[in-house]
């Protein structure tokens, strides 16, 4: 992706001047228009099973350097997306302030922490995965049943909502960090959540790897409530042009709901700038044997410096066990064209 680089420089002045401070400025965006087609299992009258899909992304960033060596820098992204105008404002997606040096880093505002930062499921290896990409919400029936997430990566993680992070300085290929949020002051929002995070890069004669793992542990939403615990952990593989991802989850959302998901998916890369993916992911939940195994097969191709198109099609199963949800097998194509900036 290609940046725009703009550099400022900002004079502070009471009778003199007292000191001048130089930030570089990062502006990036990218421009997705998706095209799905739905092939339900369920029969619906009058759905046609076919959508569009536009999502708009601009990302800023502020950065300074201090006398004393600090990064600081400053950091948001806009995002537009839905069907219709109505969706689609174009709203702060997140936000944040960080702080780097010798102590490591601190990040403080709306923003991914580090169960988003640090785990790795196999959607991700996808050519250009996005919430409809990689969203397989649409494959059961969310209404009724109780499977808690659809891919291994944390079935509850912070993202986006208001939080301290702090990761400590990478030591011989480990990263570790810690999260927290603090729901908010009212009697129903006591769902505050702890994340920890960590993952270790290697390299192993022609391979590189890196072990993924997180955990989130959020309370319930009023006082002695009942609340969610999830794990994720992974490992992400490559070799020349092919990558592998094994990944799996687990989300208990009472002592005795559990969700527990497996995806696998390796990724080769012709070289020519196409790429082509096949994803497995299998979930399961404990207490009503609901099931859902979506078979994923992508592909990408870069037209042209900044464009790239993508195709994805999922084959899905899921089975309601005896959650009362309704039964659907059948299949999703999606294809998209991304601009990047």
């Amino acid at each position: 992706m290609r940046k725009l680089l703009l550099s400022t420089t900002a004079i502070i002045a009471a009778g003199a001047i007292s000191s001048a401070a130089v930030a570089d400025v990062s502006i990036s965006g990218a421009y997705k228009f998706s095209y799905q087609n739905q092939d339900s299992g369920i029969n619906t009258v009058g759905e046609s099973g076919d959508r569009m899909w536009s999502e708009s992304t601009i990302k800023m960033k502020f950065s300074n350097k201090t006398d004393s060596g600090l990064d600081i820098s400053l950091a948001t992204a806009l995002l537009s997306q839905g069907e219709d105008n109505s969706d689609a404002n174009l709203l702060a997606d997140n936000h944040s302030l960080t702080i780097a040096g010798g102590f490591g880093t601190l990040q403080l505002g709306s923003a991914g922490g580090v169960g988003d930062k640090m785990t790795r499921t196999a959607q991700d290896i996808l050519g250009t995965p996005d919430g409809l990409t990689g969203d397989l919400v649409a494959f059961h029936d969310t209404a009724t049943g109780n499977l808690a997430d659809d891919n291994a990566d944390l079935g509850k993680d912070i993202d986006d909502q208001a939080n301290i992070t702090y990761i400590l300085p990478t030591m011989g290929g480990l990263s570790a960090g810690v999260t927290i949020r603090d729901a908010g002051a009212n009697t129903n929002q006591n769902d505050d959540e702890t994340e920890i995070g960590a993952k270790y890069t290697f390299t192993s004669g022609d391979v590189t790897g890196v072990l993924h793992y997180a955990a989130n542990s959020q309370d319930g939403t009023t006082a002695g409530a009942t609340g969610t615990d999830s794990s994720s952990m992974g490992i992400d593989l490559t070799m020349g042009n092919i990558r592998a991802v094994y990944a799996q989850s687990q989300t208990d959302v009472s002592a005795t709901e559990e969700t527990e998901i497996t995806d696998f998916g390796v990724n080769y890369n012709f070289g020519n700038g196409m790429t082509l993916a096949v994803i497995q992911t299998a979930v399961e939940e404990n207490t009503g044997g609901e099931t859902l195994d979506v078979t994923t097969v992508g592909a990408s191709y870069t037209i042209a410096s900044g464009l790239s198109a993508s195709i994805t099609y999922h084959d899905y199963d899921y089975e309601n066990g005896t959650s009362g949800a309704v039964d659907d097998d059948g299949s999703s194509t999606i294809f998209s064209l991304v601009a990047s900036f």
